[in-house]
């Protein structure tokens, strides 16, 4: 996984910041509208949660094995949302879908594969999280 690539490209698309979190939500819920219920009507709190979190795992993203702490609680409290596993891969493809969009020319096969690589890692951890005793 090139960590580099993958921390600058999100520099790039986090400073958009809320365009491309909206970017994102509309992408979900209109490829997935199923799943629009299981948010507040007033997304404004949960797109600034989610340019905060997926901000501070790619910060981090080197040390994330060696403490996983942060990424387990969200897998804990998404599953108390009642977030399954097959909710990942569909949230999963809008943010490879909102990267692409905001990154356009920059966005290549190998950047690609290495968010896949790294949603993927966060994905494990979060849907372990109910198996690790806190």
């Amino acid at each position: 996984m090139n960590i580099e690539a993958l921390q600058s490209s999100w520099q790039q698309v986090g400073a958009v910041g809320p365009e491309a979190v909206e970017y994102f939500y509309d992408h979900l819920f209109a490829a997935h509208p199923e799943v629009r219920d299981m948010f507040a009507e007033d997304m404004t709190v949960q797109r600034e949660r989610f340019l905060s979190g997926l901000g501070r795992i790619v910060t981090n993203v080197q040390t994330l094995a060696n403490d996983p702490s942060f990424v387990q609680q969200l897998g804990r409290h998404h599953a108390q949302l009642g977030v399954v596993a097959a909710h990942y891969p569909v949230a999963g493809a809008s943010l490879l879908a909102t990267l692409e969009h905001f990154l356009g020319a920059q966005w290549t096969e190998e950047l690609a594969g290495t968010w896949a690589a790294a949603y993927g890692a966060v994905v494990e951890i979060m849907l372990s999280a109910d198996e690790v005793k806190v």
